[in-house]
């Protein structure tokens, strides 16, 4: 498994409660929402930029035609200071136009699938481990060492969004257990079950 290095620790978070209240739809369903969540690109760690472009061959081999195949031209370039990445560093990920003249995402291809996904799966890895975090955990995030809820983007998502209550099977917290898992551990769930216990007493 390569997820972002080193692996965050939950224990090193405060928690914000919105995760165990916030409504979500029974599962991310790409062909109802169309993945729109991944149409702004992401940041992702600088160091796990580099474990992307060493599986760059694979990658380019899954996208589609229109998908930007010049590694160069993956990640905008900017490296910015946050704490939020392990690293202390991050960068984005480049949108290009698609053939009906919208942007997304470098790597969501017209199918609206997930090109890094699809590649770790192609050559046996676990369907996240070419994965940017924060991606993976969608609608979570952490801002300023809190794992919270990101509202600011879901805003404007059509079926999962905050304000899609028509949607809503279960909270975030519930939906995303198998994510929380990946990126934070095995301990991770037994760690904010036994944290909202000790809120609720």
């Amino acid at each position: 498994m390569i997820p972002d290095s080193p692996r965050y620790n939950i224990e090193n978070l405060k928690i914000d409660e919105i995760i165990f209240t916030q409504g979500f739809v029974p599962s991310c369903n790409i062909k109802i929402c169309k993945g729109e969540c991944c149409n702004l690109g992401v940041y992702l760690d600088l160091e796990f930029r580099d474990k992307i472009l060493n599986y760059s061959d694979v990658i380019i081999k899954v996208m589609n035609d229109a998908q930007v195949k010049d590694v160069k031209l993956w990640f905008d370039g900017e490296i910015i200071e946050d704490t939020d990445f392990t690293s202390g560093l991050a960068i984005g990920t480049n949108l290009y136009k698609t053939p009906k003249g919208y942007e997304q995402c470098v790597f969501k291809d017209l199918n609206n699938f997930c090109s890094l996904q699809i590649a770790a799966e192609e050559i046996g890895l676990h369907k996240w481990d070419l994965k940017p975090t924060f991606c993976i955990l969608y609608p979570l995030t952490i801002d300023h060492s809190v794992l919270t809820y990101d509202d600011d983007h879901s805003s404007t998502l059509s079926y999962c969004g905050k304000t899609k209550f028509e949607n809503f099977t279960q909270t975030v917290y519930n939906a995303l257990k198998e994510e929380i898992s990946y990126v934070f551990g095995d301990n991770a769930l037994d760690y904010l079950n036994k944290y909202l216990k000790n809120k609720q007493q």
